[in-house]
């Protein structure tokens, strides 16, 4: 027999910005599909009307777009779906696999003190479940409101082989007789997952472990609607360094604060993949075409994934320093533009130089976000110094000396170029009978503010004689004063 196309959703609700665990769960069922020739599909579940939003629901577009995820079919509004949901509760009606529930808030209530009093876990008495045809009749006539309930088998187990924790039993009693449809028609999460899924022909369900203990129940719906159980795989929480789940409270928690951080799409993904899944290999780097060749379901793991922020900057700067400046030049450019330091203009008119700038800067930036709290010194003279630096690289007596002479030696130099630059400035420590690493950390600081950049005189060639002679004027006159 043919087994179906593979077919997994990622299903979030617009009542909030797309959490670094959606987005994770998101990835795993794409390279799912992706690594086994399938289909990835999105259903926003905008059941929940007091607290979704049309523009949650753009937001979550957009962030997935950033990451490359969108849908290969057009998304599914859940909403969409409340007239299947209805006339599935209607069908379990009448073929006496659920019922009507009567007990108000404060039987409910009544019920889970009961239990609280006798120390034991509180399950629903069932009260209802027995009611007979005339007791409903009379409810009814008497408008009286009710939820929907599924009768769930009081004996056996209900077993599952989930494609991360492996085998799952839970005895049928541990099971209630849970509300399938509120008392204003409309429907519970197990019950409109169960019918959308079906719907939209899912064959794999790939979400997080804190959905594990609503398997069992949807698989009683699926059974009970005589729809074909999908395969199940639950992903483990992602952690806070302190080992309780990751919330607001741990900092930036939402993709798009990730991206306005400064993180590349890849990068992202790249420190995503690592929550939760690994291989027994070393690898840490990975294209999304080697994830989609790598990724195996089975080696997701069952612990819950420690989210590491400075591991996550990391690579995403390994990202950043393996790309051509082709690809990062809409990144920081846009970046350079957001903080005031280029036009427009500027990026037309200047396109070969920012090309090389990028390409110097590459090597040393995490983020993209860097290029301008650390590489701004590529566009404009550094308005103070690193004090630490200072006292460290300015403080030795021969330096204003050094830097005079150098200044002196560059306006003559010809071709500006990085042997030449390197050259003259240990001539000029050699005779002074002084280290190239003093005026090498003084040059350095004059001319970008910092103590550390990328290759000084690969710097200095790119800046060219006008503007270094300028910055180091400019730090000779602050050393005097």
């Amino acid at each position: 027999m043919n087994q179906p196309a593979i077919r997994v959703r990622f299903a979030p609700s617009p009542t909030g910005y797309l959490h670094i665990g959606g987005a994770r769960t998101a990835l795993f069922n794409y390279l799912y599909a992706r690594s086994m020739g399938g289909t990835y599909l999105l259903r926003i579940e905008d059941t929940d009307t007091e607290r979704s939003s049309q523009e949650m629901i753009e937001q979550i577009l957009d962030s997935l777009s950033w990451l490359g995820l969108l849908p290969d079919e057009p998304y599914v509004l859940q909403s969409d779906n409340i007239l299947a949901h209805q006339h599935a509760v209607d069908t379990l009606l009448n073929e006496d696999k659920a019922y009507r529930c009567f007990c108000t808030k404060e039987d409910l209530e009544a019920e889970k003190e009961k239990a609280a009093r006798e120390n034991r876990p509180y399950r629903y008495s069932g009260k209802c479940r027995n009611l007979t045809d005339q007791e409903i009749r009379e409810n009814l006539d008497q408008k009286m409101p009710f939820t929907v309930r599924l009768k769930v088998p009081h004996e056996g187990v209900t077993r599952f082989k989930d494609m991360v924790f492996k085998s799952i039993e839970v005895q049928n009693s541990e099971i209630d007789d849970f509300i399938i449809m509120r008392s204003d028609k409309t429907p519970v999460y197990q019950l409109a997952v169960v019918v959308d899924d079906t719907l939209m022909g899912i064959t794999h369900v790939i979400r997080g472990e804190d959905h594990l203990s609503n398997t069992p129940k949807q698989i009683h719906l699926y059974l009970a609607l005589g729809y074909p159980v999908p395969r199940f795989a639950h992903v483990p929480l992602i952690l806070a360094p302190d080992g309780k789940r990751l919330s607001k409270r741990h900092g930036a928690t939402s993709v798009g604060e990730f991206r306005d951080m400064g993180f590349l799409p890849e990068g992202f993904i790249n420190g995503l993949i690592h929550l939760g899944w690994g291989t027994s290999g070393n690898q840490t780097i990975y294209t999304l075409d080697e994830l989609i060749r790598t990724f195996r379901i089975t080696d997701v793991s069952k612990k819950g994934a420690i989210f590491d922020l400075q591991k996550m900057i990391w690579i995403n700067g390994q990202h950043i320093s393996g790309k051509p400046s082709t690809e990062l030049f809409p990144w920081v450019t846009r970046a350079w533009l957001r903080a005031g330091l280029l036009s427009q203009d500027d990026i037309e008119d200047r396109k070969t130089y920012l090309h090389q700038a990028i390409d110097l800067l590459k090597t040393r930036m995490k983020l993209i976000t860097d290029f301008v709290s650390f590489g701004s010194y590529v566009l404009k003279d550094p308005v103070s110094y690193d004090p630490e630096a200072v006292e460290k690289s300015w403080a030795h007596p021969k330096v204003q000396v050094l830097m005079n002479h150098y200044i002196k030696s560059l306006e003559a130099l010809d071709p500006f170029d990085p042997e030449n630059l390197e050259e003259t400035l240990r001539h000029i420590t050699n005779e002074a009978g002084e280290k190239a690493a003093v005026l090498i950390h003084a040059v350095r600081l004059a001319v970008t503010g910092f103590s550390v950049s990328p290759g000084l005189f690969e710097l200095l060639s790119l800046l060219g004689k006008k503007v270094v002679i300028r910055r180091l004027k400019k730090a000779v006159d602050y050393l005097q004063t």
